[in-house]
Formats: C-alpha cells, structure tokens, sequence
C-alpha cells in the first residue's frame, strides 16, 4: 500500500513574486506544516543536484487521474516534487516561466488570507532551468 503525503499528494498553489517569478507549492493549514514541507523540499532537492555539474531538468507529468506532476530529473534520478496540478496551474506556471526561474515554498492559511513562505519567512529553493 503507498502512503499518500499531504505535502506532495494534497492542494497546489501559485504566486507571482516580482516580475513574473512564479513561487509555487504546497497549500498547508499551518505555518509549521508549510515550513516543515518547504525543508523536506529544500533537502530533497540538494540531494537529487549535489555534486553534479550536469543541468537537471523540470517536467510535468500526466498522473492517471489526468491532473499533473512536477518531476525533477536529475543525472540517473527522479524526484516526484509536487502532485495534483490542475491544467490550468501548469499552462499559468509554463506562461510565467519566461525567465527560467522559479521558486518552490509552500504556503499557509492565515485568517481569510493565503501567506507565501517565499515572501513572509524566506523560505524555498530558487530552481533555475538553464
């Protein structure tokens, strides 16, 4: 039986930051929960690029379901980031792409409000796609 993780499997969010830098991520209840999501991803990520020179490359993935998955690929491995995109995040996010940057983080309910932890914490981990 797999598991399913609420941070990979649960709601996807987006935001905007700067001109046109998409921060993208997990929707979270709680402050820690986002911050605890946002280390894994940072980890996750140093361990799938660390001590390779060689680019990696970020791809969407049809799930069975017909949402998207964002898939890291580094040299020899995979990294399933985030799952559950609707078509209509991806074409947003590939729109948003145009400088070759981007921003995983996670994000958080706050009152009637959704935080962005790349924006109130500093936390996330800058992906550039050469």
């Amino acid at each position: 039986m797999v598991e399913e993780n609420p941070v990979r499997d649960g709601e996807i969010a987006m935001a905007l930051l700067g001109k046109d830098i998409p921060a993208i991520g997990p929707r979270l209840k709680t402050k820690r929960d986002a911050m605890l999501a946002v280390k894994e991803f940072v980890r996750d990520i140093e361990e799938l690029v660390k001590g390779s020179d060689q680019p990696y490359r970020v791809m969407f993935l049809r799930q069975p379901d017909g949402r998207y998955m964002m898939v890291i690929k580094g040299v020899g491995d995979t990294l399933e980031l985030l799952h559950n995109f609707d078509e209509i995040t991806v074409k947003r996010f590939q729109r948003s792409f145009k400088k070759r940057l981007f921003i995983i983080t996670g994000f958080f309910e706050e009152g009637n409000d959704l935080e962005c932890l790349a924006l109130t914490e500093g936390l996330g981990a800058v992906m550039y796609v050469p």
